[in-house]
């Protein structure tokens, strides 16, 4: 329904500062692809517009593309852009900002 969605609605969390993903327990990182389907939770499936760096790459910058939850379009929504660094362990941090509305 509806309100699930609305009730996990990211442009409603002040988002400012890195981030670590988690999914089950275990480190995740955005998707470098398409996501076009979102359930449980979400209007816009969210994805890198380019490849996770290196290690040796630093701190870089990304675009964050969005696809509407029942759209069978690839990027109907652009972020703001956002930082991603590799970290030692095999993981991913995100500098994250709150999306505009």
């Amino acid at each position: 329904p509806y309100q699930d969605y609305y009730d996990h609605d990211d442009t409603h969390v002040e988002w400012s500062g890195w981030y670590r993903l988690y999914l089950n327990g275990e480190s995740a990182q955005m998707s470098e692809w398409c996501v076009n389907y979102v359930g449980c939770g979400g209007y816009t499936g969210l994805f890198l517009s380019g490849s996770h760096p290196t290690r040796e790459d630093g701190v870089v910058t990304r675009e964050v593309l969005g696809t509407y939850i029942w759209s069978n379009q690839c990027g109907n929504y652009r972020s703001n852009s956002i930082q991603v660094k590799a970290c030692p362990g095999d993981y991913y941090v995100y500098k994250l900002v709150k999306p505009d509305a």
